[in-house]
């Protein structure tokens, strides 16, 4: 049976690069990613404003749970990226090892920035700096609580890509999942 390795984070935390990454040092694996399944974006997702720890269950993801089954059989090495960690309780029986990469917040913004609004009218961006102070960060905050909270592997978001694939390797090897 293959191991499920699930990488969460906020939102331009580093998820999917570490990911990617993981997938090149372990053989035979195969990526999950929660961005493929517009999940929050379904009519029965909950508000954003409604805390994580309250709403986490709410969110439907009998198609990511269908995929991470599905490659199960065929890949040693599920790696899964998606932001709740093993805070869902269709997803958390799947997980052999939960991952949260804590990303400064000031260094989220930056890169969230740079790769949402790169295109944007400065007046995108100050409008999304405006709703990251009043709304987005004290969210961020609240969930990055409740997720790193369960995790089995906290990992420094501000730290190297290759210093971050080998904490993880080492955890895989150290305590033999």
């Amino acid at each position: 049976m293959s191991k499920v390795i699930v990488i969460s984070g906020l939102t331009a935390g580093g998820k999917t690069t570490l990911i990617k990454a993981l997938a090149q040092k372990l053989t035979n694996s195969k990526i999950i990613s929660f961005d493929d399944y517009d999940i929050d974006q379904l009519p029965s997702a909950p508000s954003l404003s409604t805390p994580l720890s309250e709403s986490v269950n709410q969110y439907d993801i009998t198609e990511i749970v269908q995929a991470v089954k599905s490659a199960r059989t065929k890949f040693d090495y599920v790696l899964v990226d998606f932001p709740f960690g093993n805070r869902h309780n269709s997803l958390t029986s799947l997980i052999n090892l939960t991952v949260y990469i804590k990303t400064p917040l000031d260094l989220l913004l930056a890169r969230q920035i740079l790769r949402d609004y790169s295109t944007s009218e400065l007046t995108d961006i100050l409008d999304w700096l405006k709703t990251y102070i009043r709304i987005a960060r004290p969210i961020f905050l609240a969930n990055e609580q409740f997720v790193s909270s369960s995790a089995d592997l906290i990992l420094d978001g501000s730290n190297s890509l290759p210093l971050k694939v080998d904490s993880v390797l080492k955890k895989l090897q150290r305590d033999k999942f």
